[in-house]
């Protein structure tokens, strides 16, 4: 597949154990990207919301972070609170001035994502152009970052690493250095994309594209992909350990939680006159049983 976009992957506390990398030739036809994105874009629909925005000089610590690690400013982010009808608790975004994604870019593409999946991002930043003309990158935290209006098939392959090192807890972490996903990666003759030959993790978010199209899109990946069986246990594998964790419908039962709200700025003359924003999940009444555990140790970072 000629992706049309460069993905990145930021990863912090997670110790990679597999040796070597995915060997196999990509799958041959190619996977058409255009059509990969079309056609989720056409069966994953957006999920009605609100949003509305932080008091002046309040931001998450996490984007906060994110702004000081790449000498931004963090005063120059638009925070703001999006209400999914599916989840009984918002998610917190983060939009720099110059980002090339809009609110509503942010807003709608997320919210396309099945509820259970989309549960897996803990703040959604928009930044401009940071990372060696990268379109999108995930923190090991469940951060996500986009720095061009994202495309979908893009966003499930971040959401994807997300979900690599945090959804299935029970086996080794990452799973796609498990000796469960390499057995099966063992047992095609291809890899979905060229891409996803550059390390375990991102042969696993690379499949993430394919498993949730075969799943959303009504004839399955055999749309558009004739030589099917060829990487048909890796995107099986993918479908199968994580379950209806990407299938839509239904509603959120564990998330991140919020990092805290800090102020802009740390200068001694900086005076915040607007209330501190109330954050963090609340389990009296609602459907969220379960935070999930995010990984913020400094460690390797990977880019594509």
């Amino acid at each position: 597949m000629r992706r049309q976009s460069i993905v990145a992957t930021v990863l912090l506390g997670v110790t990679m154990v597999a040796a070597g990398n995915p060997d196999k030739p990509e799958v041959n036809p190619h996977i058409p990207y255009d059509r990969l994105e079309s056609d989720l874009r056409n069966n994953l629909h957006p999920t009605q919301s609100t949003w509305d925005y932080w008091g002046a000089g309040w931001i998450p610590q996490g984007c906060k972070d994110l702004a000081n690690t790449y000498h931004l400013n963090p005063a120059d982010f638009t925070v703001f609170n999006v209400h999914y009808t599916d989840c009984s608790a918002s998610w917190t975004f983060c939009r720099h001035k110059d980002a090339g994604a809009s609110e509503i870019d942010m807003i709608d593409m997320l919210g396309r994502l099945p509820v259970r999946m989309r549960s897996y991002t803990r703040h959604l930043m928009a930044t401009p152009g940071l990372n060696d003309g990268a379109a999108a990158w995930t923190w090991s935290t469940g951060d996500t970052v986009v720095e061009s209006a994202p495309n979908l098939a893009t966003l499930v392959h971040e959401v994807s690493h997300s979900l690599d090192w945090h959804a299935l807890p029970q086996y080794q972490q990452p799973f796609s250095s498990s000796s469960i996903w390499q057995d099966n990666y063992n047992q095609d003759s291809a890899t979905p994309t060229g891409y996803g030959r550059t390390n375990w993790m991102e042969n696993f978010a690379e499949t993430g594209m394919v498993g949730v199209y075969d799943k959303v899109v009504p004839g399955g990946i055999g749309n558009i992909e004739s030589n099917w069986n060829s990487i048909f246990h890796q995107y099986a594998t993918y479908q199968g350990y994580l379950g209806d964790k990407i299938i839509p419908g239904g509603s959120c039962a564990n998330r991140f939680d919020d990092t805290a709200p800090v102020t802009m700025s740390n200068s001694a003359k900086f005076r915040v006159t607007s209330p501190k924003p109330e954050t963090g999940i609340d389990f009296a009444g609602k459907n969220i049983t379960q935070i999930i555990p995010s990984k913020e140790v400094e460690g390797l970072f990977i880019k594509g």
